[in-house]
């Protein structure tokens, strides 16, 4: 098929006073491909069909000259591949007009839910699972947004940006969740930006305040020291191993600092020296190593010749040789965490406690009761594993901060 190239005005504000830019259209088998001549023009002074701009335009014989000039050369090129049985493509006329003028490309208009496809697909190329599976959740909740009709990327703006906050707002999701899917959105445009699918002056969250969403508070999550004894003293049928273990899991991971569940599942005995734990966090890479709590090595007796224990060498019964990837090894601890969230629920509402409770409420329990016997914000993030004390003041904000309850109405 013939190649077509013709110069058109974009129709988007790049240069003030109402002045867009000229771009050469490149058209081969069907697909197109713009290319800027860095040259400008009013609509009224332009004029598509001679494709030149009149002469009311200041500087309409130099931009008239460089559209000719552009326009010769390029029939030129096409001319001499043709004698070669050849045809010149995107990229050889792109280098021709960028070298005389300068001018930058803008390629095939990218639709916002292939845009997340291929971010998905990249992150799971890349083992990155967790990451995607950020990115899945936004984009169903997005599909539902616009009844799956998947829009242009450089179609969206401020208008887009709030009719989705609203739409959120108006089906009940958490301000938590609300910031979670607009941050991964921007996320999106960014790396977008970076790979040159769009310029930066289509960025639309430039003027959307995320002010909102920065520290958003959260219901408290922590239970009280009483409470952790009171699930601790739980009395359970030895022979409902689910239970026990889910029971177990919440609180090794109180006493052992406030131990993520993705690191408590991949714990090995050979993590265990001389009644330390040591380890790598999985989240932050950080080291940690400190000395067990009386409670948490008692947990670790149980285990310690249990029959049906990990046969890959891990503390507890959730990962086994059988999980040798990536994907499995994932499966598995999101289906066992699932269960154990649900038991431990379960286990708290039998004991009185009307606090929903959740393997994460164990790292707030930790919090908690620390500082309500009075060691330091700087204390609690190093044991945590937050990086800044910013982190820590957020996370305290969650759950409050109980040493400066207690004080204030000790006082008043």
């Amino acid at each position: 098929m013939a190649i077509s190239t013709k110069f058109v005005l974009r129709k988007k504000h790049e240069s003030a006073e109402d002045q867009f830019a000229i771009m050469l259209q490149i058209i081969i088998d069907r697909k197109n491909l713009l290319v800027s001549t860095r040259r400008y023009s009013g609509e009224k002074e332009w004029q598509s069909k001679s494709q030149s701009v009149s002469k009311i335009h200041p500087k309409h014989k130099e931009i008239n000259l460089l559209l000719r000039t552009i326009d010769s050369e390029v029939d030129f090129m096409i001319i001499s591949f043709g004698k070669q049985g050849k045809r010149p493509s995107f990229e050889d006329v792109k280098a021709l007009v960028k070298k005389l003028t300068g001018g930058q490309t803008e390629g095939e208009k990218k639709k916002l839910f292939v845009l997340f496809e291929e971010h998905i697909a990249k992150l799971r190329s890349l083992n990155r699972l967790g990451s995607a599976e950020s990115y899945v959740s936004t984009l169903k909740s997005l599909k539902n947004f616009t009844n799956q009709k998947d829009p242009d990327i450089l179609s969206i703006g401020l208008s887009f940006l709030n009719k989705y906050e609203n739409w959120l707002i108006d089906r009940g999701c958490s301000i938590v969740t609300r910031s979670f899917y607009l941050r991964t959105l921007r996320t999106l445009w960014k790396a977008g930006i970076k790979e040159k699918y769009y310029p930066e002056t289509r960025y639309p969250f430039k003027d959307f305040s995320f002010s909102k969403y920065n520290n958003p508070r959260t219901k408290k999550r922590a239970i009280t020291r009483d409470q952790i004894e009171l699930i601790a003293s739980a009395v359970i049928d030895p022979e409902n191993d689910s239970l026990i273990n889910s029971k177990n899991y919440f609180l090794f991971s109180f006493y052992c600092r406030g131990l993520n569940f993705t690191d408590l599942a991949e714990l090995k005995w050979t993590n265990i020296v001389d009644e330390e734990l040591h380890y790598v966090r999985s989240k932050t890479k950080e080291e940690f190593r400190f000395r067990l709590h009386p409670a948490a090595i008692q947990i670790l007796e149980y285990y310690r010749d249990l029959k049906g224990n990990s046969d890959a060498g891990y503390l507890f019964p959730i990962l086994y040789k059988r999980h040798a990837t990536i994907q499995s090894i994932r499966e598995r601890k999101k289906k066992i965490l699932t269960r154990v969230n649900k038991q431990i629920k379960e286990l708290g509402i039998s004991l009185g406690i009307l606090k929903p409770i959740t393997t994460y409420v164990a790292r707030h329990s930790y919090a908690t009761a620390l500082r309500r016997n009075g060691i330091s914000k700087e204390t609690i993030g190093r044991s945590l594993g937050h990086d800044s004390l910013k982190t820590t003041d957020i996370y305290l904000e969650d759950i409050g901060d109980p040493l400066l309850d207690e004080l204030i109405n000790s006082t008043i």
